[in-house]
């Protein structure tokens, strides 16, 4: 681990300890605690460590655990799914899931992108830079006003005015990209998750104020959106991504537009707009 994941992972250990009440891990309270959450001494019981060599781990110090030792770790720390595999990451240690990067995109994925129209589909790797996307995606997030090293979907939701503006409870779906990326941050192989996460944290007060939170999210399905679009009216988007056995590293994210709310009408009208003035 280099010093920016030992700090990273000290820092998250420290948070994730702290959230944690000594009555859901099974301990009794015991006297008035002067900070909240466990003590770093019921961490190393519950992970069965040494207390000094869990005190090391939190200090950032040059120490490499083991998978078996994160595994304890994660149950010890109640971790989800997601934060188990950010903690995994982290150490240096890939996850049973770990699949290689892949950012040449296929014809045939190229292919299913365009057929999601009139739903916005889009193209992005593990660092969330843009691959491609559809009449429908340009439509409503325009991605051409960025110059090319600006395209990346996480900079673009947070830079541009008209995302902010037109996407109802904008900023808890910023929350959300900010949780996904801290998880991409932790399998990220070539630095360039780094790099995302502290242009932001230079760019945008509050991207800098929610990493400091250290929460981590599974990259976004299941979510559903409201934009009020200037010229479409109100249009509501389930997200859901897409991962092909042919392009691993790459992620096919479509804006489903939501049954009964005549979301598909509007968007085949915006995608008629934008088709006649390409």
């Amino acid at each position: 681990m280099n010093e920016v994941r030992r700090t990273a992972l000290a820092d998250y250990l420290r948070v994730r300890r702290a959230a944690l009440r000594p009555e859901e891990v099974g301990l009794a309270p015991g006297r008035r605690r002067r900070t909240p959450g466990l003590r770093r001494e019921e961490v190393a019981l519950l992970s069965n460590v040494g207390v000094t060599w869990y005190t090391w781990l939190e200090q950032g110090r040059d120490i490499n655990p083991s998978p078996e030792i994160l595994a304890a770790l994660a149950r010890a720390l109640r971790l989800d799914d997601a934060g188990a595999e950010y903690l995994y990451r982290l150490a240096g240690c890939a996850p049973p899931s770990a699949e290689p990067p892949r950012r040449t995109v296929p014809e045939t994925l190229t292919r299913l992108m365009h057929a999601q129209s009139p739903a916005p589909a889009l193209i992005v790797d593990a660092a969330w830079d843009l691959h491609g996307w559809n009449t429908a995606a340009e439509a409503l997030y325009r991605y051409t006003d960025f110059a090319p090293a600006d395209r990346n979907a996480a900079w673009v939701f947070f830079a541009s005015p008209r995302i902010r503006a037109e996407t109802v409870t904008w900023e808890r779906h910023a929350r959300r990209i900010v949780g996904e990326l801290r998880e991409g941050f932790a399998r990220d192989v070539d630095g360039r998750v780094e790099a995302l996460l502290l242009r932001l944290r230079n760019g945008f007060p509050e991207a800098a104020g929610w990493l400091d939170e250290h929460e981590v999210t599974h990259r976004g399905a299941g979510i559903t959106a409201v934009v009020e679009h200037p010229a479409a009216g109100e249009l509501h988007l389930d997200q859901i991504v897409l991962r092909s056995a042919e392009a691993p590293g790459l992620d096919l994210v479509v804006k489903l537009p939501v049954p009964g709310t005549g979301t598909a009408g509007r968007l085949r009208g915006l995608v008629a707009a934008q088709e006649a003035v390409a």
